[in-house]
């Protein structure tokens, strides 16, 4: 049996002529490496959720940082494996559309990039002028007003983690996403 799509593919079943039973031709077969990714991945991002590490109480840790950064890293990786192996997370309530960004997963790549590339362009406001790395903000907050610019979070039960210009927000982008990629692939990792 291998694993495709949204279903397992079963091989052919040889009738007295009739046609052959399939339940559905593979598109691209997950193999062994990508569903134990899926798997850790989407463990890890639970025990990451539930430790509490992101309660307003915590927001000093010392290894609050680390452990958005292993979160981002593996919900990419879970987006990415979602789009191909079932179909792209692509909401946009809340997401700060323009530029690169035109979903929730083109945010996540976003923040992820910034994370883990010092360097990268994602951590201006303002090109060569202004940036911002994890600011954070915990419920509703304005952060930072420069001209029109206004660095902000607009829920008070939320928490929001900015990256230049753009912010994240745990439940609304993190938590869903990751609950939508759950339903794709976990059917498919587990039949």
């Amino acid at each position: 049996m291998a694993v495709v799509g949204r279903t397992c593919a079963f091989a052919p079943v040889r009738r007295k002529a009739k046609s052959l039973a399939i339940h559905r031709i593979p598109e691209v077969i997950m193999d062994f490496f990508d569903k134990s990714d899926i798997q850790g991945s989407l463990r890890r991002i639970e025990e990451l959720l539930d430790c509490g590490i992101f309660d307003p109480k915590n927001s000093s840790h010392v290894l609050m940082r680390a452990a958005f950064i292993e979160l981002l890293i593996s919900l990419r990786d879970l987006m990415y494996k979602a789009e191909k192996y079932s179909s792209r997370i692509a909401f946009k309530d809340d997401v700060p559309v323009g530029g690169r960004i035109n979903d929730v997963s083109d945010l996540i790549k976003y923040v992820r990039d910034a994370l883990c590339h010092p360097d990268s362009d994602n951590h201006y406001i303002e090109k060569g002028n202004m940036k911002a790395t994890f600011n954070v903000a915990f419920g509703r907050a304005k952060l930072l007003k420069i001209g029109d610019f206004e660095q902000e979070s607009l829920y008070d039960d939320d928490i929001c983690f900015f990256f230049g210009s753009k912010g994240i927000y745990l439940r609304r982008h993190i938590i869903r996403a990751f609950e939508e990629a759950k339903g794709k692939l976990e059917p498919i990792v587990n039949c």
